[in-house]
């Protein structure tokens, strides 16, 4: 009764992101929505002939994995770091968590403001004497490398990611860890064979979320990323708008291309997963 109830409640969460799919499925292949003229394979083929598909698609997995591994190395950081016990350790914890109701809108416009060239930084380099002038500070939004925008999602995320850190390493690394120290563990010892694998094999779906979400967030990009090469959310909102209705259909691949990518690194954690269950 319980796995019955279990699987209809997932049923029913899935339901939306099952019929988005079947839609842009349809869609891709003219069977459905403005410019559907009947099953045509030209969406596909139009989408995969432009270059600025692959640009696109590397650039936002570029940004997605730098952001997710620099948001993921800070809260393993900080949750190694601060553990519960002491005034500054909690208040340490809590200025870490702060940025997590933050918007992710909300935290591209604070990027535009702080890492623009008239923004805080370029001012305050400025003020120093370290820069002639706001505008000589080194483009760090709108940059090819999109240098702004991953420390801006990595920034985002990071809350996220060190809330489940504090939370593993609360619940089951601290027996863990004395147990290694009654051993006689010490130091990097304990860290390396007790903390790190409880917070890696704990993280890890969150991780892939984090890296899922980033990799197909609209806001934050529309507001840091440049405009070449164009990240796949902006060519998929680029191909939606069109005044054209036969690039709607573009869109729609567009947006399987983006669910593939998900689908790819929830296939690669199971494998991690798996491989690591067989070696332990």
């Amino acid at each position: 009764m319980i796995r019955r109830g279990a699987g209809l409640a997932a049923f029913l969460v899935a339901t939306p992101v099952l019929i988005g799919i079947a839609y842009s499925a349809l869609a891709s292949v003219g069977l459905l929505g403005p410019g559907s003229t009947g099953f045509s394979t030209a969406s596909w083929a139009s989408a995969f002939d432009d270059p600025q598909l692959l640009r696109g698609l590397g650039w936002s997995l570029w940004v997605a994995s730098a952001a997710t591994a620099l948001a993921t190395m800070a809260a393993v950081v900080v949750a190694a770091l601060f553990r519960p016990g002491t005034r500054s350790s909690g208040v340490a914890r809590l200025l870490a968590v702060m940025p997590l109701p933050l918007s992710h809108l909300a935290a591209g416009v604070l990027g535009v403001l702080v890492l623009g060239q008239s923004g805080l930084l370029a001012r305050g380099a400025f003020m120093a004497g370290w820069i002639d002038q706001p505008a000589a500070m080194p483009a760090l939004i709108y940059d090819q490398w999109g240098i702004g925008l991953i420390v801006v999602l990595a920034w985002k995320e990071f809350p996220f990611l060190a809330l489940i850190a504090f939370s593993l390493l609360a619940d089951r690394g601290r027996a863990l860890e004395e147990a290694a120290r009654t051993l006689g563990a010490r130091g990097r010892a304990v860290f390396w064979a007790v903390t790190w694998p409880v917070l890696w094999r704990g993280l890890m779906p969150a991780v892939v979320a984090v890296f899922a979400f980033v990799a197909g967030t609209y806001e934050a990009t529309v507001l840091l990323a440049p405009s070449d090469p164009l990240a796949l959310p902006l060519l998929t909102m680029e191909r939606y708008t069109d005044v054209g209705v036969a690039k709607r259909g573009e869109a729609h691949v567009l947006v399987l291309i983006g669910l593939v990518v998900g689908i790819g690194a929830v296939a690669l954690h199971e494998a991690a997963r798996a491989r690591d269950r067989r070696a332990t």
